[in-house]
């Protein structure tokens, strides 16, 4: 389980681009979470609990954090034979993420801490993408590996999961085989 806190890690994956390079990351980075969280909150009016915007929010920043990750280790070319490995500087989290909580709030400000229940109700978010779960790269209806690719995250965003201990919000993305 990974804290994730948007604007610490946001910040952090910014200062690793070149210095002319950094607005424009944060500015990209930014605009990417918004159109998620627009797209995610599109589908309102059919659901009889909509999703909080704060929590769209929070989410969509982890799919941008994940999606980071993702590129940063991404295949370039046909011929190489492995993927090329994270810069140290660079944390890994996931593939569950809590939220901040009200201690993190705390220690970035001891002065006068934000007490917004809005961020202190956030739900967990569990992620299944290929950066954390390669093996799952099959077909769950045929069983073929060959063929099958990723295919972006579901569109509809996040889905409450019931736990035993807690309830949390669950992300995938989608799998594409050829031979179905």
């Amino acid at each position: 389980m990974s804290v994730y806190e948007p604007d610490v890690m946001r910040k952090l994956l910014s200062m690793l681009e070149p210095k002319d390079m950094q607005k424009k990351f944060e500015a990209n980075w930014k605009d990417a979470v918004k159109k998620r969280v627009g797209s995610w909150t599109g589908h309102t009016e059919r659901m009889t609990n909509p999703r909080p915007r704060r929590q769209c929010e929070w989410e969509a920043e982890v799919v941008e954090y994940i999606n980071y990750l993702s590129e940063k280790t991404r295949i370039r070319s046909a011929k190489a034979l492995t993927r090329p490995c994270l810069d140290s500087r660079i944390p890994i989290l996931g593939p569950h993420f809590l939220p901040p909580s009200y201690l993190h709030a705390r220690k970035r400000n001891p002065s006068e801490p934000a007490i917004n229940p809005e961020v202190l109700y956030l739900k967990p978010l569990r992620v299944i993408h290929p950066f954390y779960h390669p093996e799952l790269a099959r077909c769950p209806r045929c069983d073929c590996a060959d063929g099958v690719s990723w295919d972006g995250w579901t569109g509809t965003g996040p889905r409450d999961v019931h736990g035993v201990m807690l309830d949390e919000a669950a992300i995938g993305t989608q799998l594409r085989c050829e031979s179905c």
